[in-house]
Parts: structure tokens; C-alpha cells; sequence
């Protein structure tokens, strides 16, 4: 009975803690697998407790942060297995089952014109994670997109079976022209794929991150004005991940915005504003000493991330950068009383960017531009979700998973920047 009190004890003082004065909860992260709801349904999520306590320069935050999270995500890779090649066509599909955490400090210093905003942020953190990668959830399914090896795209119904085309397959059981599963099983080029001692495809990865943020932009949501800016690196040592996983990362992001109309009621709630965002980010990544760069680093830093319409970890090269312009029409942020910071938003959108170097893990070398354009029609709720639908229209480049399509349609959860 002392033990089942001491639980209920702890279990009534943890969510004091939380919600007390030094203590802040953060939602960090959402995700989806496309294939739930058409991604529409978040499938991984990062929550955790923010300490500000410590005050250790006066009138700047002093903040420690913990969090926790995972999920079920889907991946698309686009590089041949054995030679490090990019592919357009027979790409491989899978699902990874993921948890992480997080352990962050961030101290600020000086005072930006934005009311109870630190001028200059330093931060650094540790962060670990756990994967299984496994088949993916649509296989052996006539539903979704599989490249022939032509390169054309089309579902796959199963109606022609000498069409070229067939299901996704088993993770296990690929066979290309080219490669087959057992190419994965120790892969240089996806480290994060190999299989371990118990026949699984699965990782723990451990890496270290410091930066430095410059804030000197007022930001409500429905309106932005000046500018910031996050200069950080990322290094993940060799020999504190399984699968030789070791590399290192450097990103600067710059984002300048201006609100170029608003109309707001007697109680400045906003009615409609149109609000102009640009954003300029460069990233170099590469290999650490004989170790490799896992899918999930590559996800983040890819061209093919950045510029909107094209697939996540393609364009994957050590240099990219790119540069982003918004115009985004915001309506009513208080449409409910009750539901003051949900608003619907449309967000068109101009993107362009470069990336040149060896593809990862590889010694080959590619460059391309890509640009596009397009519009993405959003519910924001609070500024930091905003669930929709996107538009791209692929000015200059290929979609890898639909190289004969110009016009990309897919849920979005979030404006980036």
C-alpha cells in the first residue's frame, strides 16, 4: 500500500511541476506517414518539459530543455545501394519506427526590439535515437506509386501484369536490374539499412549540436516584420552510433519579412493581411573519417527537402542552398472567441536553389538546379501547425517519385519558416 501511495504521490506532483511557474511544456516536433489518411493524420510527435530557473544572466532566459517522442514514419530513398548512384525509378520504399530524446541548453543575451525577446540565443544539445526500419506498410498493395524502369509513373493496379510495373515490395525481398535486398545488409550508402546481429534493419544514433539564433523579428502569425537568422552545427562522432554512422553538418537559415497589409478590428484582432517571407539557407554535409550519413540525417538537409515539391533525401549532394519567397494571405485569427489563433491562411510560394558535390556516401559527384512554385491552403492553429493541402508547380527539375508529373499535390503540416 506505501508504494501504490508514493506512485500516486508522484504521479499528483508531476503535472505540478510541469505546469508550474520554471517549468514550460514544448511540442517540438509532428509528423506523418502519407499512406494514414493521406498524411493528414500525425503519426509522430516530440513533447517534453522546458526548466527556467536558473537565470543566469539577468533579464535574458536561461532555459534547460528535455524531450521525448517517436513514431511511424514512411521513407523514400533515392540512390542505388551498392555504387551511391541517384535513381530515378525503382526507388526503395519502407517504414521506420522511431523514438528519440532530446537534452537542450539555450542562453540569451541583450534585447531585441520584439517585446520579451532575447537578441541572440546560444544553444547546444545531445540527441539520441532509436530506429527499426521495416517493410513498408503498403506491401505487396496495387495502390500506390512504383517507377518502371522506363521511369514512367502510375499506380499499379494489378489489372496488366506485363505492365512493367509491380507492388511495393518486401524490405527483405527487393530484386532490381541493378541490386536486390541482400545489398542492404551492409551498405555503405545507407548505413541506417544494414541488418544487425538479431537479422533486423536497426540503429541507435547519438549526436551533438551547437548554434547560435539572432531574433529580430516581431512574429504573430498573421503578421512579420524584420528579420532572423540560426547559424548551427551538427556532428555525430564515430564509434557513439551502431552501423559506422559518423558525420557532421552545418546550416545558416536567414528569414526577412514584412507585412505589406492588415486590417484589424477595434480590438486589433486581425480581419485579412497579406505578409511577404523570404528565406535563404545553405547546408554542407558530408561523411566524419570512414563513418556514413544515415537516411534520417539526410532528410532534413537534402535540396529536395527544401525546395517545395520535390521528395524528401533526393538532390542529396555535400553543398545546397536555396532561397524561398512567400506571400502569404491571412484571415480572421478569431473567428471563435474560444478559438483565438486558428485561422485559415493561403501561402504562395517561389522557391529556387543549387546543390553541387558527391552524393552521400558515395564518391560520385552531381549538380542540379530546382525551382518551383505553387500555393499551399492551410488551417494555422497557433502558428505552429498549419494542416493543408499543397500545390507545386516544378518550374526546373524532376520529382523523382513522379518524373513525368509538373504539378505535385500532398498534405502539409507546416509553412517551414
Amino acid at each position: 500500500m506505501k508504494k501504490i501511495g508514493v506512485v500516486l504521490v508522484l504521479l499528483l506532483l508531476i503535472p505540478s511541476l510541469v505546469f508550474a511557474s520554471d517549468f514550460k511544456f514544448l511540442f517540438t516536433e509532428l509528423g506523418q506517414h502519407v499512406e494514414i489518411l493521406a498524411g493528414f493524420l500525425p503519426t509522430l510527435t516530440s513533447v517534453g518539459v522546458g526548466y527556467e530557473g536558473l537565470n543566469l544572466v539577468d533579464g535574458n532566459l536561461t532555459q534547460l530543455q528535455f524531450t521525448v517522442g517517436g513514431g511511424y514514419t514512411q521513407r523514400k530513398v533515392f540512390q542505388n545501394p551498392k555504387t551511391g548512384a541517384p535513381l530515378l525509378g525503382d526507388l526503395l520504399v519502407y517504414d521506420a519506427i522511431q523514438g528519440r530524446c532530446n537534452l537542450k541548453f539555450t542562453q540569451g543575451f541583450g534585447d531585441s526590439w520584439v517585446e520579451n525577446t532575447d537578441l541572440v540565443t546560444l544553444y547546444a544539445g545531445y540527441e539520441c535515437r532509436l530506429e527499426r526500419n521495416v517493410t513498408s506498410m503498403v506491401y505487396g498493395t496495387g495502390t500506390t506509386y512504383r517507377l518502371n524502369g522506363a521511369g514512367s509513373t502510375t499506380v499499379d493496379d494489378d489489372t496488366s501484369p506485363n505492365d512493367g510495373l509491380s507492388p511495393i515490395p518486401d524490405i527483405n525481398n527487393w530484386n532490381s536490374a541493378d541490386w536486390n535486398a541482400s545489398d542492404l545488409d551492409d551498405s555503405s550508402v545507407y548505413p541506417d539499412l544494414n541488418k544487425d546481429d538479431n537479422g533486423t534493419r536497426s540503429i541507435v544514433a547519438n549526436a551533438f549540436y551547437a548554434g547560435a539564433k539572432f531574433n529580430y523579428m516581431e512574429d504573430t502569425g498573421t503578421s512579420s516584420d524584420g528579420f532572423k537568422a540560426d547559424l548551427s552545427m551538427k556532428v555525430s562522432p564515430l564509434g557513439l552510433s551502431t552501423d559506422n554512422i559518423a558525420y557532421y553538418s552545418a546550416n545558416l537559415n536567414v528569414v526577412g519579412g514584412t507585412t505589406l497589409f492588415q486590417m484589424e478590428d477595434k480590438q486589433e484582432n486581425n480581419i485579412f493581411s497579406i505578409v511577404a517571407i523570404d528565406r535563404f539557407a545553405i547546408n554542407y554535409s558530408d561523411e566524419l573519417g570512414t563513418g556514413n550519413i544515415p537516411v534520417y540525417a539526410q532528410e532534413g538537409v537534402s535540396l529536395g527537402r527544401r525546395v517545395r515539391g520535390f521528395n524528401t533525401a533526393s538532390f542529396n549532394t555535400n553543398f545546397n542552398f536555396v532561397n524561398n519567397f512567400d506571400v502569404r494571405l491571412s484571415g480572421p485569427d478569431e473567428m471563435l472567441s474560444f478559438l483565438r489563433g486558428v485561422f485559415v491562411r493561403v501561402n504562395f510560394f517561389y522557391d529556387i536553389g543549387y546543390h553541387s558535390g558527391e552524393y552521400f556516401n558515395s564518391t560520385i559527384d552531381g549538380s542540379d538546379w530546382l525551382s518551383s512554385t505553387g500555393a499551399q491552403f492551410t488551417v494555422s492553429f497557433f502558428d505552429f501547425i498549419d494542416l493543408g493541402l499543397q500545390l507545386s508547380y516544378l518550374i526546373e527539375g524532376q520529382n523523382t517519385c513522379q518524373p513525368n508529373n509538373r504539378l505535385i499535390k500532398g498534405a502539409t503540416f507546416f509553412l517551414d519558416f
